[in-house]
């Protein structure tokens, strides 16, 4: 069991790489780097905390381990040799395999926070190892831990998506410029409210892990609050 009174940060960023987000590369590798500079930020603001950052950009061809379980403090700008868009999109096995290798490294600390965003701007339409049901049993499973997942998409029912994974936190975008750079913003701030909100908390040594659990699966459940 873990004995460390530090909380540990999972941030993880699945990012879509498929050919139609190619209108908006500039716009996603901007975003991805303002929202690593929010989390450094953060980190000063909360040096209790150890960030960790995981982040994946997927398509058919690939899953790209951008950043895998990295302090944030050794991670680095993002470029275009990071993040080039092509081919399908397998939403379920890039979802399924990175929250299991994150969970895989949490099990037993009860100082760990992990915040998932899934960032798309299609259907899934190339997945082989996770289904639907599979993947959608996992996010339960992981919920009710007190994980938080955020789902973030364009172009099709985000809502619908959202919903029929089990997952409360969902916001669409439009695919222009503008509206790229607004749900970055967006998101960074709910995150900073979301870590800000969780830090007393996670630190207090007059409440349980149980209790730290409910707390956190009430909260994540809300994470675009105002």
């Amino acid at each position: 069991m873990e004995t460390n009174n530090r909380t540990k940060v999972y941030n993880v960023i699945i990012l879509d790489k498929s050919g139609s987000m190619s209108s908006i590369t500039k716009q996603a590798i901007d975003g991805v780097n303002e929202t690593i500079a929010s989390i450094k930020c953060g980190q000063e603001l909360h040096p209790e905390q150890d960030n960790i950052l995981t982040l994946v950009a997927f398509c058919g061809c690939e899953l790209r381990k951008i950043y895998e379980q990295t302090p944030i403090a050794e991670v680095t700008p993002i470029s275009e040799r990071d993040y080039r868009p092509c081919c399908m999109t397998p939403l379920y096995d890039a979802v399924g395999n990175t929250i299991t290798a994150v969970h895989r490294l949490m099990e037993g600390d009860n100082n760990a926070i992990a915040s998932v965003t899934v960032i798309t701007d299609g259907y899934e339409n190339a997945s082989k190892e996770y289904s639907h049901a599979a993947l959608k049993s996992l996010i339960e499973a992981y919920k009710s831990e007190g994980w938080l997942f955020a789902y973030i998409g364009a172009d099709h029912d985000v809502e619908a998506v959202a919903f029929n994974l089990s997952i409360d936190n969902h916001m669409a975008f439009e695919k222009t410029e503008e509206d790229t750079a607004r749900m970055f913003d967006e998101f960074q701030s709910c995150r900073i409210n979301y870590i800000n909100d969780m830090a007393f908390m996670m630190c207090s040594e007059e409440i349980d892990a149980d209790e730290k659990r409910e707390v956190l699966r009430k909260r994540s459940l809300d994470f675009f609050k105002k």
